[in-house]
């Protein structure tokens, strides 16, 4: 699988893949490129079933969506240094399947995508803690990633149509206004979720069928015109995860190796320089997002009940 995943990969043109991650809000050009080399346990208590995490933009906190002690749907924060204690920020209603996560561009805010009740919602917390509003979003059903464009005002989210079509949605924060940039195959489960510099969207699908087997990731450009398989025969965990590093230049996934093992895979966009990062630790790599502005990621082991940090 990682021979097929990383000459496909490399192929990728480099101005597909942008040039630093405004998932996070970008970055100026002196933030690391720096890809992750150890991963740390962070926390492990108080919460069950993690799914998806996000770093502040210094990469001194994470906010993640999991299960609390009393089996209510939550939000968590827990400083990012190993051993470190996890606290709820908001629990219960009207969260019911917290999933994609993403920050503001400022830190400010944590938008929640829950694939809860008939059609779920996307929510936003302040990351002081309090109750989370819901978006005035329509035509957007069951989502389930998350990502900040690079303008910091439009939020994009995997989801449905009303019909039952897979999409990538463009939600506009200050006109409250959705439209779906792209629907329909070749997406069939979109998941996790990046959007780099120039507005295109890398969808991690875990059902996708591409050149080299199930599991893809797609690149969708800003104009929707089309999604463009640049991995596939991919083995990730749910949610999937992609993310590039906070000053750009390398994509990092979880995966798992041909034996079902744990790993972190990265890939040099420039030079297709590819590398793997074993995981022995996380029993099942899910969530995974950069810092803004450090060398920084949240890592998610969603059956294993942690979060880690790998830098």
């Amino acid at each position: 699988m990682a021979k097929r995943l990383w000459v496909t990969l490399s192929l990728a043109p480099a101005a597909l893949l942008g040039c630093h991650s405004s998932d996070d809000g970008g970055g100026p050009p002196e933030v690391p490129t720096d890809r992750p080399s150890a991963v740390a346990k962070v926390a492990s208590t108080g919460f069950t079933s993690p799914r998806d995490a996000v770093a502040s933009p210094d990469g001194k906190t994470f906010y993640f969506s999991a299960t609390d002690a009393e089996a209510e749907p939550a939000i968590f924060s827990t400083a990012s240094a190993p051993g470190s204690t996890a606290s709820v920020i908001a629990v219960g209603a009207p969260l019911e399947v917290p999933m994609g996560l993403v920050l503001s561009c400022d830190g400010g805010t944590i938008y929640v995508a829950d694939v809860g009740g008939d059609d779920g919602a996307v929510f936003s917390i302040p990351t002081a803690g309090g109750a989370p509003t819901a978006l005035a979003t329509t035509g957007l059903v069951r989502p389930g990633g998350l990502a900040m464009g690079p303008d910091c005002k439009t939020l994009f989210a995997t989801g449905r149509t009303p019909d039952g079509a897979p999409s990538l949605f463009a939600i506009a924060l200050d006109a409250g206004v959705t439209r779906a940039v792209f629907s329909g195959a070749p997406l069939i489960a979109p998941t996790g979720l990046h959007v780099d510099k120039d507005g295109v969207a890398w969808v991690m699908d875990h059902l996708a069928q591409g050149s080299n087997g199930d599991g893809v990731l797609f690149a969708i450009p800003a104009d929707g015109s089309k999604a463009s398989e640049v991995a596939s025969d991919l083995r990730m965990g749910t949610p999937g995860g992609v993310s590039l590093t906070a000053g750009g230049g390398v994509a990092v996934m979880p995966t798992r190796d041909a034996d079902g093992h744990a790993q972190l895979t990265s890939v040099e966009i420039a030079s297709g320089e590819r590398q793997q990062l074993a995981t022995p630790d996380i029993t099942d790599p899910a969530g995974l997002r950069t810092a803004r502005d450090a060398a920084v990621f949240a890592v998610v082991d969603s059956e294993g009940g942690a979060i880690y940090r790998a830098e």
